[in-house]
């Protein structure tokens, strides 16, 4: 069967997931969506899921409501590290009348880390507190009316992603209840600040302007980008949104120019589809990355989708620059039209090792007064094939609702894990206290792509649990002789329908003899960002049929850690 479901398996509503290596997906929720929770601080809801056996098991959580909070993975070596950062202060019917009806956001951080490569069995899976974000501007007693410092400068909403150096830089969010301005509340947090691991363990945080110098601030409001921004790092270092910022296409280059950073136009977005991939209704993914990509290697693709609309749009990057810009050879193009015209609101997107895109979830939003109705699920997946520009769609439905506060990521045997939602779009966690509404869809069920269950499938039978950019790597494989390609998916963390940090990268590679393939990585880290990933094999067998005899058969996933920099051979650790 296509779909798995484990019925009330999860526990808790899987707001925020991320698939942390070991086999194990993180999953949490804060207050679960649930103001009762959140007034209360009861937020104690994370799981970790084992993708071998399945089982749940129930751990620590953050020390605050990490409920709506931003996530990426920092640089490390040999320890997957997770930066969770913002959440949610307050609900917006309990916010002040200066930020109602916004939801106030919160300045915390904490980093969660698996156990160390080298010795998995001591340690791991704990959260430990980061250094918070840093303050906003103060508002007036006129207009709060007890201002408090702390409950500044926070992000609601907040998009996070890894740069090349394995830093951290936060985008957008709506701040905390104390925060204004001269004129007024400030409802965007639209300076990005950085989070740097140093000093350990807590690390820091700096942010690229100063919101007292009026320049620079106008300079960020008037490229102030929505509530969870897609964002994507490009293999140009610079960061695309691919939102439309006034009914443009930018790109941004953190410390650079007279503001802290460069907003760069590449294009304008589709006029036909302002605003039905504003906010978090539509998805966006990063095409794979290719070192023989017809444009040139490395050459990056987006793709928008999902949303209040049936179309899905491609931007293909050739030969990009941030100093290019103004040019008029970048455009958002149609792609093939997709063969289910459905809306998809709150679909997800999960890159297959395949390099297919898998769009599932979401809710068909056309019947007036009933958008966020589970009436209107779209429960068949599709399938946007990148090298060839179409689109399928699969027979088989899913079984479980996938609406508001859904998430999905990459196994590492290339299924996909799907979770969350609230049924209806609907608030409330249940008890405590009795009575509370409860909401949560805390099913999970598995998606097996077509491949699964193919015993022509090779596997990776030995490769490095940490490289670097620039290195050649042996990865031993079955069917060596007929692999023909090899890639790297880097783990996901998903939220809201989007997935900041997954991206693919197909790798050169030889086979010198047996079952030996040395594989040579992209030469520096705006390709090749650092974290963790699953290295993948794919077979193209002889008298192969179907999508077999084109994509090829993807082998199980291994972990590998990216480190973000090369060092000497003496300093280098080692698995």
């Amino acid at each position: 069967m296509p779909w798995q479901l484990l019925a009330n398996h999860a526990q808790v509503l899987a707001v925020h997931a991320a698939y942390m290596g070991f086999g194990k997906i993180l999953y949490f929720g804060g207050d679960e969506h649930d103001p009762v929770h959140n007034k209360k601080q009861v937020f104690n809801a994370t799981c970790l899921y084992d993708c071998g056996s399945g089982m749940v098991t129930k751990i620590s959580s953050p020390g605050f409501d990490a409920f709506c909070s931003g996530h990426a993975f920092l640089g490390a070596s040999n320890i997957v590290k997770l930066l969770v950062a913002g959440g949610t202060e307050q609900f917006n019917d309990e916010a002040p009348g200066l930020h109602n009806p916004h939801f106030p956001g919160l300045k915390d951080a904490a980093i969660f880390s698996s156990p160390d490569f080298l010795t998995p069995s001591s340690g791991g899976w704990t959260w430990e507190k980061a250094a918070p974000m840093t303050p906003g501007l103060l508002a007036g007693s006129s207009q709060v009316p007890v201002p408090d410092p702390n409950r500044t400068g926070g992000r609601w909403y907040p998009t996070l992603i890894t740069l090349a150096n394995g830093n951290v830089i936060a985008f957008s969010g709506h701040p905390g209840s104390s925060d204004g301005s001269n004129s007024g509340a400030d409802h965007n947090n639209c300076i990005p600040e950085i989070f740097s691991r140093d000093p350990q363990p807590k690390g820091s945080w700096r942010r690229l302007a100063n919101y007292a110098k009026s320049t620079e601030r106008d300079y960020y409001e008037d490229h102030a980008m929505t509530f969870y921004p897609r964002l994507h790092l490009l293999p140009t270092g610079d960061v695309i949104c691919t939102n439309q910022i006034r009914e443009r296409t930018f790109s941004f280059l953190p410390d650079s120019g007279t503001n802290g950073g460069n907003f760069n136009a590449i294009c304008m977005f589709p006029s036909a589809e302002l605003g039905t991939f504003s906010g978090f209704a539509g998805t966006s993914v990063l095409l794979p990355l290719r070192h023989d990509d017809p444009d040139g290697a490395w050459t990056a693709h987006a793709l928008v989708c999902g949303g209040s609309t049936n179309n899905a749009y491609r931007l293909d990057l050739k030969g990009w620059a941030p100093s290019l810009a103004g040019g008029t050879q970048w455009n958002w193009r149609e792609t093939q039209p997709r063969r289910l015209q459905q809306h998809r609101i709150h679909a997800n997107t999960i890159i297959l090792p395949t390099g297919e895109i898998l769009l599932c979830g979401g809710i068909d939003d056309t019947t007036p007064g009933e958008e966020s109705s589970d009436k209107h699920a779209v429960l068949r997946p599709e399938l946007y094939n990148p090298y060839d520009d179409t689109w399928d769609v699969g027979d088989s439905p899913a079984q479980s609702v996938r609406n508001y506060h859904s998430t999905a990521l990459l196994m590492p045997d290339g299924r996909v894990w799907t979770g969350g939602s609230d049924k209806g779009a609907g608030r409330g966690a249940g008890a405590p206290p009795a009575g509370n509404p409860d909401s949560r869809n805390l099913d999970i069920e598995i998606f097996e792509p077509w491949y699964v269950g193919d015993p022509g499938r090779p596997y990776i039978n030995a490769a490095p649990s940490l490289a670097y950019a620039g290195e050649t790597v042996l990865v031993r494989s079955t069917f060596a002789k007929e692999i023909d390609r090899v890639a790297l998916v880097r783990c996901g963390s998903s939220t809201h329908a989007f997935n900041p940090d997954q991206r693919m990268i197909e790798l050169a590679f030889n086979n010198p003899f047996d079952d030996n393939l040395l594989v040579t990585l992209p030469p520096n880290n705006n390709i090749l960002v650092p974290g963790p990933y699953l290295i993948f094999t794919i077979r193209k067998p002889h008298g192969a049929e179907g999508k077999a005899s084109t994509l090829g058969l993807p082998s199980f996933g291994t972990d590998i850690y990216i480190v973000e920099e090369r060092k000497p051979e003496n300093q280098r650790p080692h698995p």
